[in-house]
């Protein structure tokens, strides 16, 4: 496969494939015709598995982990442990976050709907996300 077509098998852009590739996390062999990538369905494999690690909140450095381990016999069982447990550990904290923001949201729209009239302009809205990011971001306030 052409990256063209391992991106569409895998739902992404081609320049997704050609940074994992930079990244090492593929293994495509060079056509000596031409110098182009070829991809494998083991690449499309990684690919794959690369985006739902990622979506599960791992980091490359730590496919790059699994992968290697994967293909040299496996993760210790505490190394896949503290894996999940990290990734468990940085999921909730996301949760927290996203709720205390959805909480913030609900209560603007609520002062919103007192005020006399309506909505707020685009000025004051941007000021009250930045003062959103700048609470998120105060390691006192949690």
């Amino acid at each position: 496969m052409k990256v063209n077509e391992i991106a569409k098998l895998a739902n992404v852009s081609p320049d997704i494939v050609r940074f994992y590739n930079r990244e090492g996390l593929l293994r495509p062999r060079k056509d000596p015709r031409n110098g182009y990538y070829v991809y494998s369905s083991e690449d499309l494999r990684r690919l794959r598995f690369v985006r739902m690690a990622n979506k599960m909140g791992w980091n490359l450095s730590e496919v790059k982990v699994i992968l290697s381990q994967g293909t040299e016999g496996g993760l210790a069982s505490g190394d896949l442990e503290k894996l999940f447990t990290d990734g468990l550990c940085r999921l909730d904290q996301e949760l927290k976050e996203l709720e205390r923001l959805r909480d913030d949201m609900k209560g603007t729209i609520q002062l919103w709907r007192q005020m006399p009239d309506g909505v707020p302009n685009g000025h004051s809205v941007q000021k009250l996300i930045e003062q959103w990011g700048y609470w998120q971001s105060c390691p006192l306030i949690a």
